[in-house]
């Protein structure tokens, strides 16, 4: 924990750990949502909207949690079911009456299956994708978004906002403008509270890095926009610091020592892992966590701010980005690379 806490403390440390940039990808969130939304725009929404019928459901293709997010966005009083779907084959139901989101060349065989099917197709990704090609051919809506300067799982935003303002056409999500710039605001505020010169005990996710070094974290929501940022914050602890994560059932709360409670305990007894519950809240009593304070498991909530539900989520997933790039730096381990997913997707692709 000691060694952990001296990588967080040295800006200069953090910069050399961070071979690949992570830090500033997550910090430029807001940017990523900002011109997003300007490339949307640019690429034609108006007219590919124009005269456009509400779809029978939505349905975005690619790896990720922006299809959970924006399902998430869009809350259980949306009039049409949004979800999220991956892999080699599209579901069988999918078709004419249906829309789908492409995210880059990942979803190359579901956005062409989708075409063959007549289902509306956007596309979302590079602007030399192979995926483009296929939606001038087929005179598809594309938004080009520009080349990364890392892995694609740090352009959330990029990927979340057109499909939002796609729906927001279609009349299936209210998103004012102005609720757009608080969420670019807000994941401006918790850049600045996350910066690296921060000391961890200012700095929300330098101090939760710390907490989980050598826990076991098992990440908890409850309301759809909680399990999506629940669900984010697990993906990137995998991807950017390497570490396991406990799956959110209620069973696992029983997997701690019976004498957790006692002050006096041996500690060379305890697990290596011990489980750390950290509970996405977008306000209000949770009963997991005081089921969990009351087995001796520690416990960090993180609540949502804002009026909107993006507001909302980008409060709670860009502190969970924060916190699994200092994670991965506290442990000393490069965040960008992910090699067995790239061994995976190598010999599936």
């Amino acid at each position: 924990m000691t060694h952990a806490a001296g990588a967080l403390d040295d800006p200069d440390a953090l910069e050399a750990g961070d071979r690949s940039g992570m830090l500033r990808l997550v910090a430029s969130g807001a940017a990523h949502l900002r011109q997003a939304a300007g490339l949307t725009a640019e690429a034609g929404l108006a007219e590919a909207l124009h005269g456009a019928g509400r779809p029978r459901s939505v349905v975005v293709a690619g790896p990720g949690a922006a299809g959970q997010v924006v399902a998430a966005v869009c809350g259980t009083g949306c009039p049409v079911p949004v979800l999220a779907v991956d892999g080699k084959a599209l579901p069988g139901w999918i078709g004419a009456t249906d829309l789908l989101f492409a995210l880059g060349d990942e979803s190359f065989d579901l956005a062409a299956q989708a075409v063959r099917r007549g289902t509306a197709v956007v596309g979302i990704g590079h602007a030399d994708a192979r995926l483009r090609s296929l939606a001038v051919q087929n005179r598809l809506l594309y938004v080009p978004l520009p080349p990364p300067a890392g892995p694609v799982r740090a352009l959330l935003w990029a990927q979340v906002v057109p499909i939002l303002l796609v729906l927001r056409g279609l009349n299936i999500v209210a998103l004012p403008d102005d609720a757009l710039e608080a969420a670019a605001v807000r994941l401006e505020e918790v850049a600045h509270r996350c910066r690296p010169s921060g000391e961890p005990f200012v700095n929300p996710a330098k101090q939760l890095a710390l907490d989980l070094a050598g826990a076991l974290p098992m990440p908890w929501g409850g309301t759809p926009l909680e399990r999506a940022a629940a669900e984010r914050l697990a993906a990137q602890l995998g991807d950017n610091a390497k570490v396991p994560v406990a799956r959110p059932l209620p069973g696992s709360l029983d997997a701690a020592p019976p004498d957790a409670d006692d002050f006096f305990r041996d500690r060379t007894d305890d697990p290596e892992s011990a489980l750390h519950l950290v509970v996405l809240n977008e306000g209000g009593r949770v009963a997991v966590a005081d089921a969990a304070r009351a087995r001796g498991i520690p416990v960090t909530e993180i609540t949502a701010e804002g009026a909107h539900s993006l507001e909302r989520a980008a409060s709670l997933i860009g502190l969970c980005d924060y916190v699994s790039v200092y994670l991965a730096l506290a442990l000393g381990v490069d965040p960008s690379p992910v090699p067995a997913r790239t061994e995976i997707e190598a010999r599936i692709y």
